[in-house]
């Protein structure tokens, strides 16, 4: 039989076990492609292990935020729990556990092609470290975003006393978790081929850097839109009835974002990094190849604004 306190312990223990196990695999990821740089370049081993070390520390970044807000779940009064609360809270642990997992494993790739970059260019290894971290921290930030919405849940949950009010929270946080997984695949697959073209023309660095900051904004941009929405939800009001008709159509509009923004941000992805390989090999070409890839991210950009446009005339559509 599930109880609320049974939801309420669930949820701690769901956001936890998600969150490292998202870590787990891309210390394992990360790692791997720091020893294969060790075999690579031998000489190279102190500015390798020093990327490896920083990228492997600021992965585990979203594991320490899961685990905060674990403690912030567990440190809840169990005399105050109702089945309604325990339900948001299960929402909050499965939209931070799952936004650290995909931001984890998205940012090994960063480490991975860093480490070999270094390898091939043990000499420009600092700007190679620069550009490893700036990128992670774009990776990273969704985690950041989760935490503050599920701060913001957590404060109304003395109020939540009806299912409908319950749902309409936990709408922001299925939007949340399920809108991290694309861009975080997205940025996986930019974050590796940028590193791995740095490591190939180390004189293209003045070119991919700038290149690196647009295309991982852009593909950022549809994990935006869902905060955006996410916070909209939060700030309107909470249902009055038991009716589920306005909580089922905000749970309608959070997907409709969240699996809608899939595609857009892994095709950002795959574009920017087909284009850090063209730079890397053709630096003089640059000006062309940065052209023809914001035109075709404006179009890519533009499936995900579909999917917004009819989130946002699902919640019009909120009593």
């Amino acid at each position: 039989m599930i109880t609320p306190e049974l939801l309420h312990y669930g949820a701690a223990v769901t956001t936890i076990i998600i969150s490292t196990h998202g870590a787990g695999i891309a210390l394992g990821i990360a790692s791997s492609g720091a020893q294969d740089a060790f075999n690579r370049q031998p000489t190279g081993h102190n500015h390798e292990f020093r990327a490896m070390i920083i990228g492997l520390a600021l992965i585990e970044s979203g594991a320490i935020i899961a685990l905060v807000t674990t403690l912030l779940i567990l440190l809840r009064g169990v005399q105050s729990i109702t089945m309604e609360s325990a339900i948001v809270e299960m929402s909050i642990g499965l939209m931070v556990g799952i936004t650290a997992a995909a931001a984890s494993i998205a940012s090994s790739f960063a480490v991975r092609s860093a480490t070999q970059a270094i390898a091939r260019q043990p000499l420009f290894a600092s700007k190679i470290i620069t550009f490893m971290l700036l990128s992670q921290t774009i990776i990273e930030a969704p985690v950041i975003f989760a935490f503050i919405v599920g701060i913001i849940i957590k404060s109304q949950l003395p109020h939540i006393t009806l299912l409908s009010q319950a749902l309409h929270l936990c709408a922001a946080s299925t939007v949340m978790a399920v809108g991290c997984i694309g861009p975080s695949i997205g940025q996986g697959i930019f974050s590796y081929a940028a590193g791995k073209a740095i490591g190939i023309n180390k004189n293209a660095y003045n070119r991919l850097f700038p290149f690196s900051l647009i295309n991982q904004a852009f593909v950022e941009t549809p994990m935006i839109f869902c905060v955006f929405l996410a916070m909209l939800m939060l700030y309107t009001p909470l249902p009055t009835t038991t009716s589920l008709n306005d909580p089922i159509r905000l749970m309608t509009a959070g997907l409709t974002l969240a699996v809608g923004s899939f595609g857009s941000a892994i095709g950002i992805g795959y574009v920017g990094a087909h284009s850090c390989k063209q730079i890397a090999l053709e630096p003089h070409l640059y000006g062309t190849l940065i052209r023809a890839t914001l035109l075709v991210i404006a179009f890519i950009e533009s499936v995900g604004i579909y999917a917004l446009i009819i989130a946002m005339f699902l919640i019009t559509k909120v009593q």
